[in-house]
């Protein structure tokens, strides 16, 4: 009776867990990525809660990054992307699939240098917001700016599809530079000035190796811990912790097992 009782407990506690976490929603507290380098101030918030930014910290989907005046970070999303945010700029990771290579990205204003790495799967994207306009990556390496409702873009590196948000878009090939003024149509696409290419690179660089997407391979191969690994824990940890109690019961010597605590 004692063990009918158990796996009726335990039956309830899945069907709970289920209704509570349904499929295809994302996990809240998914990772990322990490802040892999900064310079001093950056503030990263999750949720409600706001705090100093150090290197190494988790970027979780849904986390604010901002930089302060003279302060600049690099973030190295799982799947090896990078986005260098500017100073003064206001970044939230909305949404990065590794896995699948889905990840949007909004800036609020300022700039970010986005090095994304070649999408390769079906109806993969990356996509980098602003209040005006979309960029959508079909290269890999661009600078995003918005300042006073106006968005500008240069291509470092293969094509972006740059639209406004009405849907009227260009194709913006490395080397050039395209603007959305409020709610104006893309300009055509123009050379950019050596001058400006210079000055974006230099204003989103948070020092140390380089800016693009391939030298942060390695170090986005190692996707964090999700929070369904940690929830899949949490009912493993509940499990074993009844059964103890059962073969207690029954005078029994449980089964010794090794265990690790997940941050």
């Amino acid at each position: 009776m004692k063990k009918a009782s158990h796996w009726t407990w335990f039956t309830a506690l899945l069907v709970s867990l289920a209704l509570a976490f349904p499929p295809g929603l994302p996990a809240q507290g998914q990772s990322a990525g990490q802040i892999s380098r900064l310079i001093p101030t950056v503030n990263l918030q999750h949720g409600t809660r706001v705090q100093l930014a150090a290197a190494g910290a988790k970027v979780l989907w849904g986390d604010v990054v901002t930089t302060d005046r003279g302060g600049r970070a690099r973030i190295t999303l799982d799947d090896g992307s990078i986005l260098n945010v500017g100073s003064e700029s206001s970044l939230r990771v909305v949404q990065h699939d590794a896995a699948n290579q889905r990840t949007q990205i909004q800036l609020a204003y300022g700039r970010v240098r986005a090095s994304a790495v070649r999408l390769a799967r079906a109806g993969s994207n990356f996509e980098v917001r602003t209040p005006t306009a979309v960029a959508g990556v079909v290269g890999t390496d661009f600078v995003l700016d918005f300042t006073n409702g106006i968005t500008n873009i240069h291509v470092f590196e293969g094509s972006v599809n740059f639209c406004n948000l009405a849907g009227q878009c260009v194709t913006v090939a490395a080397g050039f530079t395209s603007v959305v003024r409020g709610n104006q149509a893309p300009t055509q696409p123009a050379p950019t000035p050596p001058s400006v290419s210079t000055e974006s690179v230099q204003s989103t660089t948070a020092g140390g190796g380089g800016a693009g997407a391939g030298g942060a391979v390695a170090a986005g191969a190692a996707v964090g811990a999700t929070h369904s690994a940690l929830l899949v824990g949490s009912i493993i940890a509940v499990v074993v912790g009844s059964s103890i109690g059962v073969v207690a019961s029954t005078g029994t010597q449980p089964k010794k097992c090794g265990c690790t605590t997940v941050p």
